[in-house]
């Protein structure tokens, strides 16, 4: 009894001694990787060797058509957007005679008549951006930007304020952009024609002034 575990004890021992990598499971994993890793470079080797921007794919002919039909899909639906027009305006100078072909300007009815109002006629028909519907035809919404709108004031100010050179350009230039700042809500960079009025008298510190 004794000896047999005397034996067990050595055979434990000499196994204890032997390194790991010298086990069998071992030694078959390290020959995987080694041949994964050969062919791994093998295939680098290959791929590095073809000219670039080659495929050796082949694209049968329906896939072909099937992505020529894609393609003209994308373009009809870059037409459509690009045919979209509400965004656009037109300007004052665009509008042609009532008897030639064009962008005709319809003032707002209630700006229109001789006893109607002049100063808002006069905004709406010589410095008013009119917006487009989609097609492109005017939607009769009209607004005003920065430049329309400071070359409204530089008028006003001459007429109504006696303002004229050098002495209007610095009240301009000092006066000016805080107060479209002031009426521009939304900060879109355009403000509603119909608040002109307040605007002028705003700018020129004048809440009586007369605008006609």
């Amino acid at each position: 009894m004794k000896s047999t575990f005397a034996v067990a004890l050595l055979i434990g021992a000499i196994s204890a001694a032997e390194p790991v990598w010298s086990l069998r499971s071992v030694n078959d994993h390290r020959t995987d990787s080694e041949v994964q890793k050969a062919y791994g470079d093998h295939s680098t080797v290959k791929a590095n060797g073809r000219p670039p921007y080659q495929s050796a794919v082949q694209v049968d002919s329906e896939s072909e058509s099937e992505s020529s039909s894609e393609e003209e899909n994308v373009q009809v639906m870059g037409d459509d957007s690009e045919s979209d027009h509400s965004k656009e305006f037109y300007n004052a100078w665009n509008a042609v005679k009532d008897e030639e072909e064009g962008y005709h300007r319809a003032i707002p009815a209630y700006f229109s008549g001789d006893s109607d109002d002049l100063f808002m006629r006069s905004m709406c028909k010589t410095y008013a951006l009119e917006g487009k519907n989609k097609d492109g035809s005017p939607n009769g919404n009209f607004v005003m930007d920065e430049a329309t709108t400071r070359a409204a004031a530089s008028e006003v100010l001459g007429t109504h304020k006696g303002l004229s050179g050098d002495a209007k350009k610095k009240y301009l230039d000092t006066y000016f952009p805080r107060t479209f700042a002031h009426f521009d809500v939304t900060k879109g960079g355009k403000i509603e024609v119909v608040k002109m009025p307040q605007f002028m008298r705003f700018l020129a510190s004048d809440q009586y002034m007369t605008l006609i």
